[in-house]
């Protein structure tokens, strides 16, 4: 039961750092493709999972990280692209 307990901890902290990190890269680095953020932050979960000498963990941890990384990507591409369109709009 504990090891349920640790372990969603760490994988609720990992994820936000990866929401948080992939947003900010998507954010600022424009002209950098999606897929590479992704990419990076699965290699991401998966250097964590064999950190904590956890590798039956690693599939788990490089899908769940890919996914709130399109998350993240996702959400900062539609606002900037909303936002774009907005200035056309008013102008």
């Amino acid at each position: 039961m504990e090891f349920l307990l640790v372990f969603t901890f760490h994988f609720f902290i990992m994820g936000s750092l990866v929401l948080l990190l992939s947003g900010i890269i998507t954010f600022f680095i424009k002209r950098l493709h999606f897929i590479f953020v992704v990419l990076f932050c699965m290699v991401g979960g998966y250097l964590y999972s064999i950190n904590f000498e956890i590798p039956d963990l690693a599939w788990f941890a490089i899908v769940f990280n890919g996914i709130l990384s399109l998350l993240a990507v996702g959400l900062i591409k539609a606002g900037l692209y909303a936002r774009q369109k907005a200035e056309q709009i008013i102008k």
